[in-house]
């Protein structure tokens, strides 16, 4: 008989979750990031780097795409770590993958000094890092990773305060019998105590055939306006050589507005 669970949890507790919620428009994803690592980094070697990568979807398709493409993916959660190296071995892709545990201020020594050739981060991953601090930091370790002709791209949502709503969106994935749908309710800052802390809520309902379970949880990102944004690139060994729109056409930056910057060594 079939039930149904309430749970309070990270919704990115679950890694074989968070791989089917996301599957959909990976191959997408990549043909534009293909597209910028041909078009920047042409001449860097064939080394992608993604931190915080997740369950490695990116990364895992990246491998299978190019038998000579090299991958570096590492994640704060093992649990997303041991799922990104099953999925590498069941695919035979193994020996191109190196994947660790890190957190995104503090990899270096894990990845050899000037040797990757494209990195990215995308779907603001990035706005994790809780302050500027961490994020120079991050910046700093990503300097030292980079080979001279290597870019680094970033995908961020630009914030207008004073002028968002809350809002919402619904992504959704199967694979088998297993069903996915997330509902995802953004909470601006309030512009008018100066704060930079975009509340998420997030509900995932996950139906297999014995039973549903839904995940519940808040976290929280830091928000940019542009001329933050601008202004930490200016303080950090990185340079913006490029923007591009979520499909990788050349735009200029908007806020609100999402959009992938292009970095380079300064």
């Amino acid at each position: 008989m079939s039930h149904e669970q309430h749970i309070e949890q990270s919704f990115y507790a679950d890694a074989s979750v968070y791989d089917i919620l996301h599957a959909e428009g990976t191959a997408e994803e990549l043909d534009c990031l293909e597209r910028l690592a041909h078009t920047f980094a042409s001449g860097a070697p064939n080394v992608w780097l993604e931190p915080a990568c997740g369950s490695g979807r990116l990364i895992r398709l990246a491998a299978r795409r190019d038998d000579a493409r090299h991958v570096i993916g590492f994640d704060l959660e093992p649990r997303m770590i041991d799922y990104a190296k099953r999925r590498a071995e069941r695919a035979d892709l193994t020996h191109q993958h190196t994947l660790f545990v890190s957190d995104m201020t503090q990899f270096v020594g894990k990845v050899k000094p000037n040797s990757v050739g494209f990195a990215f981060n995308v779907i603001n991953t990035i706005r994790h890092l809780e302050s500027d601090e961490q994020l120079l930091a991050h910046f700093d370790q990503i300097a030292t990773s980079l080979h001279p002709q290597g870019v680094y791209v970033l995908g961020i949502s630009l914030s207008f305060y004073g002028h968002e709503m809350p809002s919402e969106d619904v992504w959704s994935g199967k694979r088998g019998q297993c069903e996915v749908k997330q509902v995802v309710n953004y909470v601006p800052p309030d512009s008018d105590d100066g704060s930079r802390i975009e509340l998420i809520y997030s509900t995932i309902t996950v139906a297999r055939p014995s039973g549903e379970q839904v995940i519940s949880s808040c976290y929280e990102l830091r928000t940019y306006n542009r001329a933050q944004w601008q202004d930490i690139i200016d303080r950090s060994n990185l340079r913006m050589i490029g923007f591009t729109d979520a499909l990788g056409e050349p735009d200029e930056p908007e806020e609100p507005g999402y959009g992938l910057w292009v970095l380079g060594l300064r």
